[in-house]
């Protein structure tokens, strides 16, 4: 479970971005260079560049007392006598709401308006609302039109969005090759956003071969911009070893980079390297504070982790309570291990009243989603009837779910319906074969099993050496009905073995039908790892 929360919480970070650069370019800068009393001579002569150039100046308090509201005025009369320049400006305050009220309709009025006049900045600033439905219907086919329209200029933002369009299929026909030669125009005109996008393409071998190398390259220029999601990335690619050496404690600082800038995924992994002293010295305090803050952004593999601190008093003190609390936070986000860990505190009444009908129904979230403990655990409370009515159907049915990812306790609670017959038909081939696989998993009771069929000749040929063999190795760990039945072989010589220990209460005789105390801890222990 550890390695489990840690790949699926790293995992998920590696991705394209969408367009995280949607920041409208601010209008270019005016010429300076004329004395300011001309600038406003010629402005009120009604010359269009100095009106621009006075609006300019007013917009960025450049030798004049910033004043959004006289920028706008200025703006205004240039862009009504058709100069590109300021029709992009005035559209860029109506979107931004400076010296106006956002207006998004008239943005798009004047950015459109610009476009037309061969502006790169209105060209990608009208293509990024046709993509995403700013102010106007979303209009993919549209905004790929005008975002080509302004990389066939040179504009960064709008190569590194066709790059994307291309990368997506999203109002053309997707393709990698296209997508790849876009994003490296954008990338090489120093675009973090390309870069990272680029390694990426490199890392996945979309529309290239992939090359793990090329792509930690792309991902550390992202990154030594100050881009957070490369930063994650080569922090991902040295934990994982590729594309470059392997080194726990050159992820953690790349980690550690991202983190800073307030990246979730980043603030999580250093928490769980503090943790679990990977690449740095444990230390839980620590932890407990990076995962925090990725857990105030939502994340709820951070949430969990915090509740497994509290739950065990790993950097704190023991507060089941909040073990719980912080669970339910991951859990009510349909975080499969924060389901499980807080059904696992309802079963065990830590932190809550015991209610194992509670706990019936988060292990039920859990299993559902497909994990084979919460699914094995589900099984039991039917087969137990506790948290729900009796039902060794419905118990056999999750039992084998668990059992099919390869869960022993699923294998071994499954065997022994069958060996009983209660829920499926009996059936003692199918209990050998289930406590084989249990037992070839290291599982005593399995093995004892397996030892009780083979020396009764149940369901295989009966076979009293096989019976010891498998008797031996159950004893060895400390299983007491193992431990009888080589008594019992050995004062008796032949004669049946009587239902013994495990194999005579089934799973509830490792988990007692009243007391589930000693069932949780263990699950706690060896199930609940962030």
């Amino acid at each position: 479970m550890k390695t489990k929360s840690y790949v699926l919480g790293l995992a998920i970070a590696l991705s394209l971005p969408w367009l995280a650069h949607a920041e409208d370019p601010a209008p270019g800068p005016a010429n300076t260079t004329i004395d300011l009393k001309y600038w406003v001579e010629f402005a009120k002569q009604g010359n269009p560049a100095a009106q621009y150039g006075l609006g300019y100046r007013y917009a960025n308090g450049q030798g004049v007392e910033q004043d959004d509201e006289q920028a706008v005025d200025w703006y205004r009369k240039s862009a009504e006598q058709g100069n590109a320049q300021a029709q992009y400006a005035l559209a860029y305050m109506y979107a931004s709401g400076r010296g106006v009220d956002v207006d998004l309709k008239q943005a798009n009025d004047w950015y459109l308006r610009a476009a037309q006049r061969g502006n790169a900045d209105a060209q990608y600033a009208i293509g990024y609302s046709y993509a995403n439905g700013r102010g106007m219907d979303v209009d993919n086919e549209g905004a790929v039109t005008w975002y080509q329209k302004s990389a066939a200029q040179g504009q960064a933002q709008a190569q590194y969005a066709l790059g994307y369009m291309y990368a997506n299929g999203l109002g053309v026909q997707q393709d990698g090759s296209i997508a790849l030669g876009w994003y490296r125009k954008a990338a090489d005109q120093g675009r973090s956003d390309a870069q990272y996008a680029l390694g990426y393409m490199y890392d996945n071998g979309q529309g290239t071969t992939e090359d793990p190398a090329q792509a930690v390259a792309w991902y550390k220029k992202a990154g030594d911009q100050g881009n957070a999601q490369g930063l994650y990335a080569v922090g991902y690619a040295y934990a994982n070893g590729k594309g470059v050496e392997q080194s726990d404690a050159e992820a953690y600082s790349w980690y550690m980079r991202a983190a800073e800038k307030g990246r979730a995924d980043a603030q999580y992994a250093v928490g769980y390297s503090l943790a679990n002293g990977t690449g740095v010295a444990r230390d839980y305090r620590q932890a407990l504070q990076w995962y925090r803050k990725s857990a105030d952004q939502g994340r709820p593999d951070a949430q969990y982790a915090i509740g497994y601190l509290y739950a065990n008093g790993d950097g704190v003190k023991v507060d089941e309570g909040s073990a719980v609390r912080w669970y339910r936070k991951a859990a009510d986000r349909g975080y499969v291990q924060g389901e499980f860990a807080l059904a696992t505190m309802y079963a065990a009444g830590r932190g809550v009243a015991k209610d194992y009908a509670k706990a019936f129904e988060w292990y039920g979230k859990a299993a559902a989603q497909g994990d084979p403990d919460a699914q094995y655990d589900l099984g039991y409370l039917y087969d137990s009837g506790q948290g729900t009515a009796s039902d060794k159907a419905a118990a056999a049915s999750w039992y084998r779910k668990a059992a099919d990812q390869n869960n022993s306790q699923g294998e071994y609670a499954l065997a022994y319906l069958y060996y009983q017959g209660a829920g499926v038909a009996k059936d003692y081939a199918q209990t050998v074969d289930l406590f084989r696989k249990a037992a070839d998993q290291g599982d005593a009771r399995a093995e004892y099993g397996l030892g009780h069929m083979y020396y009764n000749g149940y369901g295989v040929p009966k076979d009293s050496r096989i019976a010891a063999d498998w008797f031996n190795k159950a004893a060895a760990k400390g299983l007491p009905e193992a431990q009888h039945g080589l008594s019992y072989m050995e004062a008796n010589g032949d004669g049946p073995i009587r239902d013994l220990g495990p194999l005579g209460q089934g799973a509830a005789g490792q988990k007692g039908a009243g007391d589930m105390t000693g069932w949780v801890i263990f699950h706690l222990l060896m199930a609940l790892v962030p």
